[in-house]
Order: structure tokens, then C-alpha cells, then sequence
């Protein structure tokens, strides 16, 4: 029982900072110590349960990198598909670009903070979940709770509807089953980061229409359209599915979280 209080207290602990010190620090300099600082937090937490980095998924094994790139191919492509389907139904339309000499600059802000925000998320929501509750409760369990921390945890951002929950369910899907695949945080985080890039690109880093490189102006909104942002996580997921055997373990094999399927 005192594992399991350790374990939730911990998890608030960072969930907070990383929603309410790091994301609504007023400066950018403030957010870089504070993200700093996140990893002494993370690992003062892992002491007192008793864990290490590894045991929550950051484990620089062999095959780390070409799953985080397999994972950011995965998650930029589907999103790219998810963009050009809504130009194609005219939810949006494209008014312009940002100017060249401003894009490189935009385009490594995106990157680097999309990557920090994924990384840091993808460690609490499951990396934590996961490595602090496997083998205590069946892993079925250990899934369907890290995907709806994921689910709410979204609301921060969002703000709390069934329709944004639904979408971040069906998001989660993916994102939870990369970790419980390969044992480890990064494909998992690549996908994060794609498709977090690719909104960048459209929406820049405050998630504002026409304040991305490429320059935007909504369209009507329609049901076709909030259809078309539940299928393309849901088709992601499936073709997630298909390629599993392209994720590699953090000892280099291609078995899952636990060496077996989850018996559902």
C-alpha cells in the first residue's frame, strides 16, 4: 500500500510541474531551468520507489534511435495525411508562408520544443505508469490506465470534452502501445514528437491558427471533419499495428513489454 502512494503522489507531483511550472512559466529561460530541474524531481521520485531510469523506459539501448525516428516518420506522416485530407474538405485554407528568413529558426523552435514537451509527457503518462506498475497489476490494466491518465492528462491543454477526450483515447491507442512494444520510451515519443511537429508547421508552437510556417485561415467546421481527426489516430494505431515487428525491443528483440502479448 505504501508502494502504491509513492507511486501516485510522485506521479502528481510531476504531472503538475511539468503542466503548471514548466508549461505556464512566463519566460522562456524559466522553462529551460525549470525542464532542467524536471530530470533531479524525476529522479529524487525514483528513489524513494525504488526505481531507476531504465525501469521507466529511458534505456539507450542499441535500437533506441531507429525506433525514435521509425516513431516520428510514423506520427508526422499520419498527420501530413490528416492535414491535406482537411485542405482537400476546405477546413482550412492556406493564405501564405511565413518569410524564409524567419522559417529555419521557426522550424528548430518546433522542433526542439515539440521534443521536450512529447519527451516529457511520454515519461510521466506512461514510462512512469508503466515501469511502476508492471508485474503489481495485470497489464492489461497497466495499458487501459496509462492511455486514460493520457486521455485527461490532455485537458490541460484542451480543456475537458468528450469529444477531445474520444480523440485523445484514440491518439493514446498508439502512443501507449510503443511503449508497452518495445520496453522503452523512444518510439513511443517519436511518434509524439512527429505529429506534434507536423501541427507546428500549420499552427506554430502556441497552437494558433496562421501562426505556423505555413500560414493558415479556418474553414467551416463540419462533422465530416471531426470524423476525419478520429479516423486518421485510430488508422495510425492499426498501421502501428502492422509494422510492430519494425519496433525493436531495448534488447534488441522485437517482444513486447513483457515478452508476451497482453491476454486481453
Amino acid at each position: 500500500m505504501v508502494y502504491f502512494v509513492k507511486t501516485i503522489v510522485g506521479f502528481i507531483i510531476l504531472d503538475v510541474y511539468l503542466n503548471v511550472g514548466i508549461a505556464r512559466a512566463g519566460s522562456f529561460w524559466v522553462q529551460v531551468v525549470l525542464v532542467l530541474l524536471f530530470f533531479p524531481l524525476l529522479k529524487g521520485i525514483l528513489f524513494l520507489t525504488r526505481k531507476d531510469l531504465q525501469s521507466i523506459g529511458i534505456s539507450f539501448h542499441p535500437k533506441w534511435w531507429r525506433n525514435m525516428m521509425l516513431g516520428f516518420a510514423i506520427g508526422f506522416s499520419f498527420w501530413l495525411i490528416k492535414y491535406i485530407i482537411e485542405y482537400v474538405l476546405n477546413g482550412y485554407e492556406v493564405t501564405g508562408t511565413m518569410p524564409f528568413s524567419q522559417m529555419i529558426l521557426s522550424l528548430l523552435m518546433i522542433m526542439l520544443t515539440f521534443f521536450v514537451g512529447s519527451f516529457l509527457n511520454d515519461i510521466i503518462v506512461r514510462g512512469y505508469v508503466f515501469g511502476h506498475l508492471k508485474g503489481k497489476i495485470p497489464m492489461k490494466w497497466v495499458f487501459i490506465l496509462s492511455l486514460v491518465l493520457y486521455a485527461l492528462d490532455d485537458s490541460w491543454n484542451e480543456g475537458f470534452s468528450l469529444s477531445n477526450t474520444f480523440f485523445s483515447l484514440l491518439l493514446g491507442l498508439s502512443l501507449t502501445y510503443a511503449i508497452y512494444k518495445t520496453g522503452s520510451i523512444w518510439a513511443d515519443t517519436g511518434i509524439h514528437w512527429g505529429l506534434n511537429v507536423c501541427y507546428g508547421i500549420f499552427n506554430g508552437t502556441l497552437g494558433s491558427t496562421g501562426g505556423g510556417i505555413i500560414i493558415t485561415k479556418d474553414g467551416p467546421q463540419t462533422m465530416i471533419l471531426e470524423v476525419i481527426s478520429y479516423i486518421i489516430p485510430l488508422l495510425m494505431f492499426l498501421f502501428l499495428y502492422l509494422v510492430r515487428n519494425k519496433l525493436r525491443h531495448r534488447d534488441g528483440s522485437t517482444a513486447s513489454f513483457l515478452s508476451k502479448e497482453i491476454n486481453w
